[in-house]
Formats: structure tokens, sequence, C-alpha cells
């Protein structure tokens, strides 16, 4: 059984790997120059932010926009370090306060939308920094009435660790397959590091969600539900930080993942739904198959590991003081005899279609392809540990715990 499944889901990857690829021979969508300038309000949510937000402000003055266009405003969230003071050192930002206390971002950036006065408006994490021609490049998209929102491309600045070099690599595939994903009009996901959005558009559709863990899926899901497009500006580039620990991956990942289980139940009615076009019939359909993928694989899996280990504990019960005697250890030739061919070719050719994704992603980003451990683990352990994430949160929705980030 293990064995079918894997050749079926070697299968799939294989035809949506080369589905991909037919997408990314397809034109580019190159930024056009633009001199209209609409005013944006940009929107900061800070809670606890006084180490980071000053590069963020800095990233933010410095941008290549009409300073007259531009209106910079911090929500405070009820932080409890020196975040205000850190932004009262700019006078060219409007600072305000969440009146509702600890409400989380969504909260933030339902205040901040009160305020905001620009024509469209963007969100930019407190720990993040754009490029200076970062909102110049993505105004263009907005010349298309049904564009609800544009996102930017995200990396990683100077990874430090084991953790920032593999984020460093599942950040690059990210970016790559949004990228696909706007090409067919498929882009179904807004990040905080640097999103425009419409601002009567917002407003119009009830603003964020505040009892949403993941604001940025649910809000780019209802755009799609209301049929407007999310698409993204590959020249735009903006720099996020990123979890330094297990425990901090851990955390941010379950969230993720929640979100994603969550809100695609809230939106399953454009599920293969052709009102909404390779949306409603590719995007959400491939999301679904992917996760329960995921599922099955984790449920062969622990079924295999438990069943061997099941086997060791009863043969050292039987064997007792004679157990360690009884080894045997198998030569070369014994290994790659009793290898499973069976299993070993369709997890190989796995490893190589996302190997040349990797790659081609790394090329299509103009970053370096770099070969260290983190590569290794990348392939290996790391596979196992977004499995536990995706499993972890499926618990925790199962037994309704609460959402929080």
């Amino acid at each position: 059984m293990n064995e079918v499944f894997l050749w079926i889901s070697s299968f799939f990857a294989l035809v949506i790997s080369i589905f991909w690829l037919q997408v990314m021979l397809l034109n580019e969508e190159k930024t056009k120059i633009t001199t209209k300038f609409p005013s944006v309000s940009i929107l900061i949510p800070a809670y606890n932010e006084g180490k980071t937000i000053t590069k963020t402000i800095k990233s933010v003055l410095n941008l290549d926009y009409p300073k007259d266009k531009l209106e910079i405003i911090v929500i405070n969230d009820s932080s409890t370090d020196n975040t205000a003071d850190m932004v009262k050192k700019f006078k060219e930002v409007k600072l305000i306060y969440n009146k509702h206390r600890g409400a989380g971002k969504a909260s933030a950036l339902n205040m901040g939308l009160k305020y905001a006065k620009g024509e469209l408006f963007a969100v930019i994490d407190a720990d993040s920094e754009i490029e200076k021609n970062s909102l110049k490049n993505l105004i263009s998209y907005f010349e298309d009435n049904k564009t609800g929102s544009v996102i930017s491309s995200i990396k990683i600045r100077n990874p430090k660790n084991i953790y920032h070099h593999i984020q460093r690599l599942e950040y690059i595939l990210a970016t790559f397959i949004r990228k696909l994903m706007s090409k067919i009009d498929t882009l179904h996901i807004t990040p905080g590091v640097l999103s425009v959005y419409r601002t009567k558009l917002i407003k119009k559709l009830g603003g964020f969600d505040e009892k949403n863990i993941t604001e940025d899926l649910e809000i780019a899901l209802r755009l799609r539900a209301n049929n407007y497009s999310v698409k993204m500006s590959p020249d735009s580039i903006t720099y996020t930080r990123i979890p330094s620990d297990f425990k901090e991956l851990w955390h941010q990942r379950i969230r993720w993942f929640r979100g994603f289980i969550y809100n695609n139940l809230k939106y399953k009615k454009m599920f293969m739904n052709k009102k909404y076009g390779a949306m409603g019939r590719f995007q959400l359909p491939l999301n679904v198959l992917t996760f329960f993928t995921i599922v099955i694989l984790f449920v062969f899996i622990s079924y295999e590991v438990f069943t061997n280990l099941y086997e060791s504990i009863f043969n050292l019960f039987l064997l007792k003081n004679n157990y360690l005697y009884s080894i045997e250890f198998p030569s070369l030739k014994q290994l790659l005899l009793n290898m499973n061919v069976k299993l070993i070719f369709p997890l190989t050719i796995s490893f190589f279609l996302s190997f040349y994704l990797l790659k081609k992603a790394h090329k299509s980003m103009g970053e370096k392809f770099i070969f260290n451990p983190a590569l290794l683990i990348y392939f290996t352990a790391y596979p196992l540990l977004r499995t536990l994430h995706w499993m972890a949160a499926f618990y925790k929705e199962i037994i309704r715990s609460k959402r929080k980030w």
C-alpha cells in the first residue's frame, strides 16, 4: 500500500511540476513605467518592535515616491517596550494607538484604516525593510480595475544560523511559486512585508477579520471571492525578519497552517466553482489535495516507524541478553541488494524535481544557489518537520484549540 501511495504521490508531483515549468515559460509580467502616482497611506502595526521599527521607518522614508503622496501611520498595539518613543523621533510619521488593547494585528490595521486618507494603502510589518523602488514598481498593476491588491517579492537578508538558511530556501521557492500563480491569476495571499490594497475596496469589504490569526490570507481570499485579483510585482523587493530558533519557528508555522485550514474551509464555496476560474477549478483543489497528501504520508510514515519499533522491542524481549550477539551488520552488497527499487525510484524522481525547481527559483529571484548543510537538511529532515507542523495544526483545529498569535 505504501508503494502505491508513493508512486501516486510522485506522479502527482511530476505532473504539477511540469505544469509550473510550463507556466514559467509564459511571458513575464514586466514592470510598467507609470507617471501616475496615487496617494498611498502606509500602515505599520507594531507590538513591542522597539528594536526593529527604526529601520522599517527609515526604509519607508527612503522610498523613491512623491513625498506629498505618502502618509505614514504607525499603529501602536499596546506595546510595553519603547516602540512609541522610537516612533516619536520621526516627525513625518503619525503615531496612533489601538483603542482595542491587545486585540491583534487585524484590529490594529482596522484602526489605521480609519485614519488612512490615501487612494491606496500599504501594510508593512514593523520588523521589515523595503527597497527604494519597491512601492513605485508595483503601482502600475493597479491600472487594472480588477486588481484588488499587489504584493512584493520577499527575501531574507544576511541569514545567520541554520534556521535562517533553511527558511531562506523556503522563501525563495515560495516567492517563485507566487510569481507563477500571479501569471495565471491564482495568487491568494497578501503577506505583511509589503502588500498594497485599494483603500475604498477594503473598507467596503468590511476591513480585516479581527478574529483571524492569518488576516493576510483571509483578506486575499475575500478579494478573490469578490472577483478581484491579487498580483505580484517581482521587481518590488522587501526583506523580513524570520524565526531564529525551533520554538519560534514552530509557533509561527502552526499559526500559518491553522490559518490555511480555517480559511480554506471558510471560503469552501469557491472550491471547484467555475465562477472563480483557475482559482476555483485548479488552485484551491491543488491546495486541498496537497494537504491530504501530507496527512496520508504522515499516517504511513507513523505506521512504518511504530511497526519497526514494535518489532525491535519484541526481538529484544525474546533474545534478552543475547540480543547484542545476534546483531549482524549487513555488507554494502547486501544493502544494495535489499533496497526496494519500487520505493527508491519514486523518491528519487521527487527529489530531483524538487531540486530542479529550487534551482530555477534561485535563478528567477536572482539569488546565488549555495551548497551548504542547510540544503541537505531542507531535503531530508525539514520535510518531516513541516509534516509535524501540519499535523499539529490539524490536531489543534480538530480539538478547537484557541486561535492566537
